[in-house]
């Protein structure tokens, strides 16, 4: 038997399989969290679809009480819209984060109109925003951690490899704007 001749191919052989598992196993959990950064991309859009449905009816009180704001109406109409209609992720994220700003213009309105501020209808809509808003900071926070896990898989020595082959790219957090509701 030529031990050297078994060695010089066993050696490449088990190598060669070492590396295929690696890459296989690393393939698997970047598409593991991948698919965990997309899954939670669709919770945080239920829950923006949630707080936006609260817009007509918030505008049309707050219309009652400040009719001549009705270019931020509009505006805030023609946001709602274009975030409905948008194809992808990044372009309703983008309309979101335009849009709660937009939203936030609205609700400086009430301070203006104290008797909006009483009104019983502006006050339940309030609440449902607000607790649409707690779980979609919520829901945020949850996307931003599953985002972090997969960018730095992708960023990680060896995965880096991995990724870089197959074509993983980063992701995008999913920040609040500066002006939202809180």
């Amino acid at each position: 038997m030529n031990w050297s001749l078994i060695l010089s191919i066993g050696i490449p052989i088990i190598l060669v399989i070492w590396i295929a598992s690696y890459v296989l196993k690393t393939y698997n959990r970047l598409v593991n969290l991948r698919m965990d950064a997309d899954r939670q991309t669709s919770h945080v859009q239920v829950h923006l679809k949630k707080k936006f449905d609260l817009i007509p009816a918030l505008s049309e009180v707050v219309k009652g009480y400040a009719g001549h704001e009705k270019g931020t109406f509009e505006e805030v109409a023609r946001l709602r819209s274009q975030w409905g209609e948008s194809k992808n992720v990044d372009e309703k994220m983008k309309t979101a984060n335009q849009l709660e700003g937009m939203l936030s213009k609205l609700l400086v309105v009430q301070e203006r109109y104290p008797k909006l501020k009483a009104d019983r209808s502006f006050q339940n809509i309030m609440k449902s925003i607000g607790w649409v808003e707690r779980e979609l900071v919520r829901e945020r926070k949850l996307y931003n951690r599953r985002v972090s896990f997969y960018n730095v898989k992708l960023q990680e020595f060896p995965s880096n490899i991995v990724a870089s082959i197959f074509g993983f790219k980063q992701k995008e957090f999913f920040g609040k704007p500066e002006e939202g509701l809180e």
